[in-house]
């Protein structure tokens, strides 16, 4: 039944996704003879669900509008305010529709009075409802999406609050239960302790420091750091056994338990895995009371059928995904698998199955997975259940009670301990296996190798597991000797970052690397987790395609909305060479970038005409710079040559007198024009579009820049030559793709 729920939603919200189900379903039926009552419930369920999320589909809509937000507003905190440097963000409503409020302080005191604030606040506003924006580069998080899968369609961006009144729900009691939770042990415990005793009680993990979230997911036990069903299962032992200890009759301590539990997803933040665990916990506690008799087995499928049909969007949830997969995994192979298994096989087996079955989800989601995670869970798991879990628990109601003081130095040298050894493991060279995200069908045959996997396991039979080992093996050659070939404009917003890449392995070059323009700021002011181009969107977007080297890196001149990116793309990225223009190391940027390259010992040249590269072998060549005096703009690398049967010209920021220069010195006939400095009227010269004469123009620039960027006259002489205009800032990337002797133009968004 609750296979029938899922296809019949999938059908609603993802067509192919939903047959596949279907056909999984319609053949478990088959082969297992269901009698004619199950395959018509089935049919019943499928259709019930298809309609159901159709119905959830149709109905979720906005019923504000941007005019909406011309007067003072009335808005509904329903959230913990996340507070980060000048910036406050909230989930609230208007008119019970939800939006994500934003407010940038204006002093340090502002700041102090709204950290006060808290869920149920009723506050008077002005400000402005935005559209958020969907997804600007191939395979990215699709942050629109996943606000529309919550029912939010708007940002409320704020510029004045008139004055706000304490308003509160029973849900908002609980919020702010969770809220005075979470600044007791930021106020009550050591600052390297904070983050992860948050996560492990509360499901926070905003404080967390990046570097511990960055070991922790190379490393595949990220999962730790959320409240997953043995912490729920932990929590509830635990009270249960002191209600009993108390004298509560089992009777009372189960309905105390169960009122626990409903609280504690509210408590938690919602996270899936504690609705999940919870649930099912629910549900068991109170078949217990009838003469019903059901297995855990059953419980989860039924948490399931009724959360897939109250929220049909929560399929498209990656914890919720992770968090069913991995525990239907694990509850089908305790009857088989893990079954009279010794402890220690036991729990090599139990770390077997959850990474296996989560492979095919973390891969499509994070296009890598690590090759430790075996070994670190079989550390990781027993470690943080028998012993930071406990101690968490026990710290946080001692740190309510009295003041923990000494008390908290174990616990803080074992968290310190733990977040050493996870860097230094996650620093080993292959720690991850990057595989790009896979597509729909290779996915679907990782899901089919691994379920006869599982069916080996029982057997004893190991065959499948080589087919999966070729099946990764193939997947990975695929990504490195593909026979088509791609240049991809991605959108960093105002900067630059192209990639070349050649078919079958034949050379993969980056030309700049985006960044953004940092301003001075108070000390209040700095967020603990700010955004980087580099990092943010760079890294992953290689990563998406499986690429795990660069054979040179172009940084055409040292401003940093072109080279911030690349310190980023040295730590993640196996880099072969740099090429810079001569004298930009004078550049403070460059220099940092020179230095961590030296580091790794990565070359670093100073490229100009005529100087050859390994892409001279490809036809690509640098015709700019022509001396090595560096000027800035004007001495940025200048990249020509044919790709895919189109030539090609990457000029970088220049501007006016370097395309003179250019001209004097050579005849470039070209194809497609990366334009010059963004579009500035400074670059793209009616001389120079007249000489190169160009079809295709591509411009690299943030939305709504503070510079004008594209500036009106640039865009009407390239229009006025008829010439095919992408703009990063309206279509996101821009991709071309050729094979043999054909290629074609895609925007990610047309």
């Amino acid at each position: 039944m609750a296979l029938a729920v899922l296809s019949g939603t999938l059908l609603a919200l993802q067509v192919y996704w939903g047959a596949g189900v279907l056909v999984l379903l319609l053949f478990s039926l088959y082969f297992r003879k269901s009698p004619f009552t199950t395959i018509l419930l089935a049919v019943f369920f499928i259709i019930f669900s298809f309609f159901n999320a159709h119905l959830h589909q149709t109905l979720q809509k906005t019923i504000l509008s941007q005019q909406a937000s011309a007067h003072t507003i009335q808005l509904t905190i329903k959230d913990i305010p996340s507070i980060d440097g000048n910036s406050f963000i909230s989930l609230a409503t208007i008119r019970g529709e939800k939006v994500l409020a934003r407010y940038y302080f204006s002093s340090e005191e502002e700041k102090r009075a709204f950290k006060q604030l808290k869920p149920g606040a009723v506050c008077e506003v002005e400000g402005e409802l935005t559209e958020p924006h969907p997804n600007k580069n191939p395979n990215l998080f699709n942050y629109k999406k996943f606000l529309y899968h919550q029912g939010v369609y708007w940002f409320l961006d704020i510029k004045e609050f008139e004055g706000c009144e304490s308003k509160s729900s029973w849900k908002d009691i609980l919020i702010t239960l969770r809220f005075t939770g979470l600044k007791n042990i930021e106020e009550s415990f050591p600052p390297t302790a904070v983050g992860v005793t948050q996560a492990l009680l509360f499901g926070e993990t905003g404080m967390i420091e990046e570097d511990t979230m960055k070991s922790f997911r190379e490393l595949g036990v990220v999962h730790l750091l959320a409240i997953s069903g043995l912490h729920v299962g932990l929590l509830f032992a635990f009270l249960h056994h002191f209600l009993l200890r108390a004298g509560v009759t089992r009777e009372a301590a189960s309905w105390m338990g169960i009122s626990f539990l409903l609280c504690y997803i509210v408590l938690t933040g919602g996270s899936p895995s504690v609705v999940r665990a919870s649930s099912m916990l629910i549900v068991l506690l109170l078949v217990r009371k009838t003469s019903l008799n059901i297995r855990v087995f059953d419980s989860l499928a039924a948490v399931f059928l009724i959360l897939v049909l109250y929220e049909p969007f929560s399929v498209f949830n990656v914890g919720f995904q992770l968090s069913f997969v991995v525990s239907f995994s694990l509850v089908i192979s305790s009857r088989t698998i893990l079954k009279d298994a010794s402890s220690l096989r036991q729990m090599f087996m139990v770390t077997i199955v959850a990474q296996l079955s989560s492979l095919p989800i973390v891969i499509y989601h994070f296009y890598e997975f690590s090759l430790f995670g075996f070994l670190t869970n079989l550390l990781y798991v027993p470690l943080f259940s028998t012993i930071v879990l406990p101690l968490a628990i026990i710290m946080y109601f001692l740190s309510s009670i009295v003041t923990a003081g000494w008390l908290m130095v174990p616990y803080e040298t074992l968290l310190e301990g733990i977040q050493w050894l996870s860097s230094a493991v996650s620093s080993f060279p292959l720690s991850t296996l990057v595989m790009g995200r896979p597509h729909f069908l290779v996915l679907l045959c990782y899901l089919i190798l691994i379920y006869f996997v599982f069916v080996g396991f029982e057997r004893r039979t190991y065959l499948s597991g080589v087919l999966l080992i070729l099946l990764g093996f193939l997947h990975l050659l695929w990504n490195n000797f593909h026979p088509y070939g791609e240049v991809v404009f991605i959108d960093v917003g105002q900067g630059d970052a192209t990639l070349i890449d050649l078919p079958y392995n034949r050379g993969t070059y980056l030309i700049d690397t985006g960044g953004e323009i940092q301003f001075p700021k108070e000390n209040w002011e700095e967020k603990s987790s700010s955004f980087s181009v580099g990092e943010d969107i760079v890294v992953p977007f290689l990563k998406s395609k499986g690429i795990t080297r660069i054979d040179t890196l172009i940084l055409t001149h040292g401003d940093l909305d072109h080279v911030e990116g690349a310190e980023a793309v040295l730590d993640e990225v196996e880099v072969t060479e740099i090429l810079i223009s001569p004298g930009s190391r004078e550049k403070v940027e460059m220099e940092k970038i020179v230095d961590k390259a030296q580091n790794k010992r990565v070359s670093v040249r100073e490229a100009m005409f005529p100087n050859g590269w390994r892409g001279d072998e490809e036809g690509l060549h640098i015709v700019s710079p022509l001396d090595e005096a560096y000027e800035g703009n004007n001495d940025s690398i200048v990249i020509y040559g044919e790709i895919g049967l189109r030539k090609w010209l990457f000029t970088g920021d220049l501007e006016e007198e370097g395309e003179s220069e250019l001209m004097k010195t050579f005849d470039l006939p070209v194809d497609v024009l990366k334009v010059g400095h963004h579009g500035s009227n400074t670059s793209s010269t009616e001389p120079f579009l007249e000489e190169t004469n160009p079809d295709v123009a591509v411009i690299s620039a943030g939305e709504t820049n503070r510079f004008g960027h594209p500036h009106p006259d640039v865009v009407e002489r390239l229009t006025t030559r008829r010439m095919t205009i992408y703009n990063t800032a309206v279509n996101g990337a821009i991709t071309y793709r050729f094979w043999d002797k054909r290629g074609t133009f895609s925007a990610q968004l047309p």
